[in-house]
């Protein structure tokens, strides 16, 4: 798996050090990419408890994030892993952005905000992240020897569509790399739903309809993964209902350890917001994700600090 290049691993979105499972997550992907490894905390900016407390005590928790980097910096670097670490303040999600934009980092990778809250388990930050971040985001939940033992690709393939089959492609090349680093289970969903059934029609014309569809659904689905390689042995499934719905049963029953999918549908278009379908599934899920955006996502966030979004 040489997929990423320069990762950056992020601390203090919930105003703590980074995990340990999390720091070793972010060092094996950097050791198995041959990756330079960034460590970047962002300190939140806010001047009225700046003003408030005493300068040594702002002054003591600087040096204490700078010590907690400095450690795993030591320890990736013992493991031949080229790091960097950094301290900075300012709105978390637009300063990680700007480092991706400046740096051109490959690969975030964080917790999402330990603490749930009433959105879920996936912060504020780390959703503006996802929506606005031009890079991949790896939002990485401990796991038991934090491994993953089963993969699952969200992929949605429409033959005259190249724009969501390229997002496509991507999607299922880095689930298959994956799989392959991991020694993994590699499963793969399409989710699909038609239209209720017009007042009216006969019971049997309907289901006729939605046989032909599923039929012409899983021609284009296994027709799209032929052309790829995909190891071994690879689990596909086709499931009818809500797309955020059906990803999220699957991911449960087929318990998933790494969801693999894309979280807007469109290139070229500033600000475009995280799809619905994407959305539903991340509020409800509770195994690590792995989202990307399509080819020519732009950033609304711009690389100046002296601008906002």
């Amino acid at each position: 798996m040489k997929r990423f290049r320069n990762v950056l691993l992020v601390a203090g979105l919930e105003d703590g050090p980074i995990p340990r499972y999390l720091f070793d997550r972010a060092l094996r992907l950097a050791r198995r990419n041959q990756a330079k490894l960034t460590l970047i905390d962002v300190v939140p900016e806010n001047e009225l408890v700046s003003e408030i407390l005493p300068l040594e005590l702002v002054e003591r928790d600087l040096r204490e994030r700078r010590e907690a980097l400095d450690r795993l910096a030591e320890a990736a670097q013992r493991e031949g892993v080229e790091v960097e670490t950094e301290i900075t303040t300012g709105k978390p999600f637009l300063e990680i952005t700007r480092r991706v934009q400046s740096s051109k980092h490959d690969l975030v990778v964080t917790d999402g905000g330990r603490g749930p809250d009433a959105r879920g388990w996936i912060n504020g930050t780390t959703m503006h992240l996802m929506r606005k971040c031009p890079c991949a985001i790896w939002i990485a939940r401990p796991r038991p020897g934090n491994r993953y033992t089963r993969v699952l690709a969200a992929i949605d393939p429409y033959p005259t569509d190249p724009d969501r089959n390229s997002l496509n492609r991507k999607i299922l090349g880095l689930a298959v790399s994956v799989a392959e680093l991991e020694e993994s289970e590699l499963h793969v969903v399409q989710a699909w739903r038609l239209f209720r059934a017009p007042v009216g029609e006969a019971p049997e014309v309907w289901e006729g309809w939605e046989r032909t569809a599923r039929i012409e659904l899983n021609r284009r689905l296994h027709e799209f993964l032929a052309a790829h390689s995909l190891g071994s042995n690879p689990q596909i499934h086709l499931v009818a209902g809500r797309p955020s719905l059906a990803i999220t049963q699957i991911a449960h029953e087929k318990q998933i350890d790494l969801l693999v999918m894309g979280t807007v549908c469109r290139t070229g278009i500033r600000g475009f917001f995280i799809g619905n379908t994407a959305e539903g599934v991340l509020r409800r899920v509770d195994c690590s994700l792995l989202t990307v955006k399509p080819e020519g996502f732009i950033s609304p966030v711009r690389a100046s600090a002296d601008s906002s979004v």
